[in-house]
């Protein structure tokens, strides 16, 4: 019986070429989009699972009275070892404030070998005790256990090594404060390692370059900038332990806190959700988002669903035509069941087809898809994306053709043999309910395009209160680079493209976390307001374009028995001062049980230091001649010219680093980067959802029209024009788009705003957003209606009746 159902599966398919070809190729294309879909959010679901006790891991983070911060104070994992039983080891990542990059030189044969790298971590000895990896050389339980210790990735390895083992193996860290040996003591493997500790390197925290400041960092109050990781022991129970973490913070820090006039509370974090849940801020490193992944997931089953509704359409579409069918096959014998089973293994057939095509088209787009995510997703990595998809095509055969196959064998042979057919009235009804949901699906997405791209244009040209373009960073991260600075700058400058020069710790798109708390005149030493701080050279202000509102910048004349600094407006107004008169007044600080006082020369309009994911924060710059970057501000447009007289100047200068550079706006646009991939992402699936539902309408259309062939031609002979034909046969699926849109809107609203809840700074949803989703989406589905209306209209009226 299987295979004669088989056999006339194929030859129904056969004999309906088109309505096949559209079937499996929404079939293919949104099992395609599926695949894909399922290959990122599994790849994301990944990250921190493969951790070694990985449920008995957690971090303990920071809590204030307006913010959760991912960092805590120093003395915070020593006390949690000594004072609960429950810790098994606990351990601390501390990233180095502002440093976004460290100049690593090996000298091998007289040869050195040096490089910028990203991504390395201070951590304590007892890092690899609580987050497990895999060591591909060393020993993973001493490695840290010596002072001046650092542990590269595998990739970092080769890299500067080749295939030759680097153990023990000397290498130097450049900083901006002096050039630092280290031994390499081990080697970890990165490849296929997903965490959201993402490290090319980690070094001992036990050193020569910071070693005595991170000894000095005891405030339970201050210096944030530790991420503390501890490690249950088995069946402790996380929450009983996070309730006695207030009682230990009021025990171990309340002098601290009480002088500082801070409130703090202390919760954990599972290693496995930080990746995806985690929403605080100054995280380690980049994070996903689970709400993305949601988004994603719903636009890949509404993908699958538009081509599941497609087959559901068009089955019922042609039900008249396969009736007497039906009723032929229940006089010859068949039961409801078998004719039910027939239909179904069509519907799982062109579901099949589908699903080996869409193989096909995802070996053929991997490489595109892996540019467009930033990921490196292999189809054949693992067995349980193809098992899933395998699955899911047989309930989306299922899904497609349970209906059909129902309402196809609900037929009667004696209505049917009389040509009274019955299904019609209800068959239509449905199909569009269908299309209705279709196109408000579709309308969602193209919505959802449109604010993420003028989102992401707003936020591209908002005035960030200072100048990003034309700026050249050139890193200093070396003591012998930035000793010469000002060798530096006076080269840069006779070149007439380059207008001003300056130096700081950090500058606009890095995340900075070093921050004082300050207290103003007349306040009381515990009412204190944070402040972030940049230590800049005199031209700072003048080489990226901030305004200056009051005082004077650093660069003038000026002299005073005090630290200078400039605020802005936020820092000022959280001082309590006024802008207008916050020029010669002080702002004052603790440090060591002495009083730091600095004067305020000047207050500059407030600016978006970082992305506009976040809102303005109080900032002061503070006048000093040494940092980590160089910035210089050019004009013209002749980039190469600039570059190359930079490169010439730095060579003269005899530095044996080598010459790296950025630029600004390159720089800061990178906070974005998440944002864009999801843009792309969403506006390519959403393409492919129009694609799909634009062919089951052409189908539907064409089988409409191919219904209405007599009455059309007998109205051309009545005199009725190709225009109100064509009107005739669009206007019904008009109105089921127009209601289509109508009934998006709400659902539209609600994930744009949720998305734009990502932002402190974004644009407002305008009326002509929703107006131009509808005009998109109409002229979409009237230009495939009005393609196939069109060919009936020109038809000639006599071939028309001679049709029937």
């Amino acid at each position: 019986m299987w295979r004669n159902n088989i056999k006339i599966s194929f030859r129904n398919l056969r004999k309906h070429k088109s309505l096949t070809v559209i079937n499996v190729l929404g079939m293919a294309v949104g099992l395609a989009a599926c695949l894909l879909i399922g290959l990122y959010i599994f790849d994301e679901l990944a990250y921190d699972k493969n951790i070694k006790d990985g449920d008995l891991i957690y971090r303990v983070a920071l809590e204030t009275s307006d913010s959760k911060w991912a960092g805590s104070p120093g003395p915070l994992a020593e006390g949690l070892k000594n004072d609960f039983a429950e810790v098994e080891s606990s351990t601390r990542i501390m990233k180095f404030p502002e440093l976004d990059q460290m100049l690593l030189k090996s000298e091998s044969n007289g040869e050195v070998t040096q490089f910028y790298e990203t991504k390395g971590y201070y951590v304590d000895s007892t890092f690899f005790e609580v987050i497990g990896y895999e060591f591909v050389s060393g020993v993973k339980s001493s490695a840290l256990k010596a002072p001046n210790s650092v542990i590269l990735s595998a990739s970092l390895a080769k890299k500067f090594f080749g295939e030759a083992d680097p153990l023990n193996q000397p290498i130097t860290i450049g900083l901006p404060f002096g050039d630092f040996d280290y031994t390499i003591t081990g080697v970890f493997q990165d490849k296929n390692r997903q965490s959201h500790i993402d490290a090319n390197f980690f070094l001992s925290m036990e050193n020569n370059d910071i070693g005595n400041a991170v000894n000095r960092m005891t405030s339970w109050a201050a210096n944030n900038i530790f991420y503390t990781y501890v490690k249950l022991k088995p069946n402790t129970e996380s929450s009983a332990f996070e309730a006695k973490l207030q009682a230990f913070l009021d025990k171990h820090g309340a002098a601290d806190l009480k002088a500082m006039g801070v409130e703090k509370s202390l919760f954990l974090q599972p290693i496995q959700d930080i990746y995806l849940h985690s929403n605080v801020e100054y995280e380690l490193g980049t994070t996903g988002n689970i709400t993305t992944l949601y988004v994603f997931g719903s636009v890949a089953g509404f993908i699958l669903l538009i081509a599941c509704i497609n087959f559901m359409n068009l089955a019922t579409a042609r039900s008249e035509k396969r009736s007497k069918e039906v009723g032929i096959r229940k006089l010859l014998g068949a039961n409801k069941g078998g004719l039910v089973r027939q239909f179904l293994g069509e519907s799982m057939l062109i579901s099949l087809l589908g699903l080996f095509i869409a193989f096909l088209l995802v070996s053929l787009l991997m490489p595109y898809f892996n540019q467009l995510t930033g990921k490196e997703l292999d189809i054949y990595h693992s067995a349980f994306p193809l098992i899933t998809i395998f699955l899911l095509a047989i309930a989306a055969g299922l899904l497609a053709g349970t209906y059909p196959a129902f309402f196809l064998s609900s037929f009667t042979p004696s209505s049917v043999l009389k040509g009274k057919f019955r299904g019609r009235l209800s068959g239509f009804s449905l199909r569009q309910v269908l299309v209705v949901f279709q196109f408000a699906i579709s309308a969602c997405l193209i919505l959802m395009v449109f604010v993420i791209k003028n989102q992401l244009s707003f936020v591209q040209n908002q005035d960030l209160g200072f100048s990003k373009n034309q700026q050249l960073i050139i890193p200093l991260q070396s003591e012998e680079a930035a000793g010469k600075y000002e060798v530096l700058k006076a080269g840069l400058l006779q070149n007439s493209n380059l207008k001003s020069v300056s130096i700081a710790t950090t500058y606009p798109g890095i995340e900075s976390i070093e921050s004082m708390m300050y207290y103003a005149d007349g306040q009381a030493k515990d009412n204190l307001v944070t402040i972030i701080n940049a230590y800049v050279g005199e031209d700072y202000l003048e080489t990226l374009g901030f305004t200056l509102l009051e005082g004077r910048s650093f660069n003038q004349d000026y002299t005073s028995e005090y630290p200078m600094m400039i605020l802005n407006e936020s820092a000022v107004k959280a001082l309590g001062y006024q802008v207008t008169d916050a020029v010669g007044k002080k702002a004052h600080f603790d440090w060591g049980g002495k009083l730091n006082s600095l004067e305020i020369v000047g207050v500059v309009k407030d600016f978006n230091f970082q992305s506009l994911h976040k809102e303005i924060q109080p900032y002061a710059f503070i006048k000093g001649n040494n940092g980590g970057y160089l910035i210089a501000n050019f004009s013209g447009s002749n980039t190469n010219e600039v570059l190359a007289s930079a490169k010439s100047i730095w060579e003269q200068a005899d530095l044996s680093e080598p010459f790296v550079y950025s630029f600004l706006d390159q720089d800061f646009q990178r906070n974005y980067e998440k944002e864009e991939r999801i843009a792309n992402i969403i506006i390519a699936f959403a393409m492919l959802a129009i694609f799909i539902a634009c062919l089951g309408l052409y189908g539907l259309t064409a089988f409409m029209t191919e219904q209405r062939t007599k009455e059309i031609g007998v109205r051309k002979t009545m005199g009725a024009t190709d225009w109100s034909i064509v009107t005739l046969l669009s206007k019904d699926f008009g109105k089921t788009v127009l209601l289509a849109i109508i009934i998006s809107i709400p659902l539209s609203i609600y994930l744009a705003n949720t998305w734009l809840e990502n932002f402190a700074f974004k644009i407002e949803l305008q009326w002509w957003y929703f107006a131009l989703t509808g005009l998109v989406a109409l002229m979409i589905a009237m230009l495939t209606v009005s393609f196939q209306s069109i060919r009936t209209a020109l038809m000639n009226p006599v071939e028309s009746l001679k049709s029937e």
